[in-house]
């Protein structure tokens, strides 16, 4: 989405445009894909960023496509279900209500809680629409100063794991639990920021109304193509072209070559530099940072097409978080049949997902990439009997699991689809099937989407300011403007 919302601006503005995608279809993880009548969605729960003001509504409206789309605002974006609890998120005051309830005790604690997830999220706003890659440098160091004296929250919680986060705040070991798994794909060494802000956003959760993730990454096409730009699907890039320490084009896989002015990629970082560009155009301690950064988990993903009436089992489409279990330690590790899952029921969204009388389900867990020694695949890299017996059994007993909440799933699936991290991994190229690029721990640092190479800028969830669509769409944004600004400074000076 980074490079779709880059490129279309860029078109837009009337600069000539080619958008290589390796897959057959524009989106990365904001794709969907049908099987048998059923409609999946592969990336996302729930979209911010829709409301007046947000990176998507921007840049629908100025590429003037906001009647072709209709977002539905969630009434209740999410549902903390466990053996003993069921809370519905229908807002952050809403759920601060709700475990009040529940945790009478800690009330006070959960106010001072969700003030501080209020406050947070105010002063995040601000600097999200700061681009500090576009800024001069005594323009940073009055950021910098802006940011010491007015953002005193973000620089609390930004050093202190989300781990930490919620045993400062409550007492109550199940309260803890609770707080600590919203996310699915989200860890407890991850910062206290990302916990926050994603409490903070449930009171702004959109969902497309009609054709769920690939509606939106096909709207951003057509802004790409309604303004001049190409696309070119099952393109994948082979190289980027340097010369002289600056991009000049890239080669695609069938050894064609394209010469441009500059090239914005949207891809995996790892690739991007350590085999797109090169060790060679890299000083060592560039490289030996993308080899030794952390990346966020990968998933285990089940979709299965159901004939249940989920609605009437009282459903609603909000995002579960299931834990079968009060131990952290199983929650967060990799047994499936103990650890935090996620449901998406999105065809209660949008019926148009599923036949009638038919549902979807999607079972989401962080298993990781390594798990049983690479999902048992064999030594050449291949996909055999054994990963595919491996798999099926992780789901079942993922299933299995969810059946405490979903009685008799099994019995009623007629479709199931199975997806491991390699399978992220071989549709997306991301490294290790990474679901958002670069481990957002308390001092990881957050890469400028301005590189060694000049001419050359980043897009994406493996740069600022980071992961979900919204922000990626904002990377876009922002290196449409890194271009536009360095395109009229060279003709200037030309």
């Amino acid at each position: 989405m980074g490079g779709l919302t880059c490129g279309s601006l860029l078109a837009k503005e009337g600069l000539s445009v080619l958008v290589a995608e390796q897959h057959v279809k524009p989106g990365g993880y904001c794709t969907s894909f049908e099987r048998k009548g059923f409609a999946f969605d592969l990336g996302f729960d729930f979209l911010s960023g829709c409301d007046e003001g947000g990176a998507i509504a921007k840049t629908i409206n100025e590429l003037g496509l906001a009647h072709e789309i209709e977002f539905l605002k969630l009434n209740s974006v999410g549902r903390l279900i466990g053996r003993d609890h069921d809370i519905r998120v229908t807002s952050l005051k809403g759920a601060g209500e709700e475990l009040k309830r529940r945790f009478p005790a800690e009330s006070k604690n959960i106010d001072a809680f969700v003030r501080e997830c209020k406050a947070l999220s105010a002063e995040i706003g601000p600097l999200l629409q700061a681009v500090p890659d576009l800024m001069s440098f005594m323009q940073k160091i009055e950021f910098v100063m802006k940011f010491l004296v007015k953002c005193p929250r973000f620089r609390k919680y930004g050093m202190k794991p989300s781990g930490k986060l919620a045993s400062h705040f409550f007492k109550d070991p199940k309260l803890n639990v609770i707080l600590l798994t919203p996310i699915v794909d989200f860890e407890p060494g991850m910062t206290s920021v990302m916990l926050l802000e994603c409490l903070a956003e449930s009171d702004r959760a959109y969902y497309p109304k009609r054709g769920g993730a690939q509606a939106l990454a096909n709207l951003f096409t057509k802004g790409l193509t309604n303004h001049g730009g190409e696309i070119a699907l099952k393109t994948r890039v082979n190289k980027i072209l340097i010369e002289d320490g600056k991009a000049t084009g890239v080669e695609l896989a069938d050894r064609h070559r394209i010469k441009s002015d500059y090239v914005i990629s949207n891809a995996d970082a790892r690739q991007t530099f350590l085999k797109l560009v090169g060790p060679e155009y890299l000083r060592p301690k560039f490289v030996r940072g993308l080899s030794e950064s952390r990346l966020t988990p990968s998933a285990f993903l089940v979709s299965l097409g159901v004939n249940m009436d989920l609605g009437e089992m009282g459903f609603d489409g909000a995002l579960i978080s299931y834990c079968p279990n009060y131990d952290l330690n199983k929650l967060f590790g990799s047994d499936p049949e103990n650890c935090r899952i996620g449901i998406k029921m999105h065809s209660l969204l949008d019926p148009a997902q599923a036949p009638v009388g038919m549902h979807t389900v999607q079972l989401l867990a962080a298993l990781p990439h390594d798990y049983m020694d690479y999902w048992r695949r064999e030594k050449d890299g291949t996909r055999g009997k054994q990963y595919k017996e491996l798999k099926e059994s992780v789901a079942n007993k993922l299933i299995a699991s969810v059946e405490k909440i979903i009685p008799g799933l099994q019995e009623h699936i007629v479709y199931r689809d199975i997806a491991t991290p390699l399978t992220f991994e071989r549709f997306t190229s991301n490294s290790c099937g990474a679901m958002a690029g670069w481990y957002p721990a308390p001092v990881a640092k957050i890469r400028s989407q301005r590189t060694p190479i000049k001419n050359l800028f980043q897009a994406g969830h493996w740069t600022f300011p980071g992961g979900t669509v919204a922000f990626a769409i904002q990377s876009g944004r922002n290196a449409a403007q890194m271009v536009l600004k360095d395109s009229i400074s060279y003709m200037t000076t030309k």
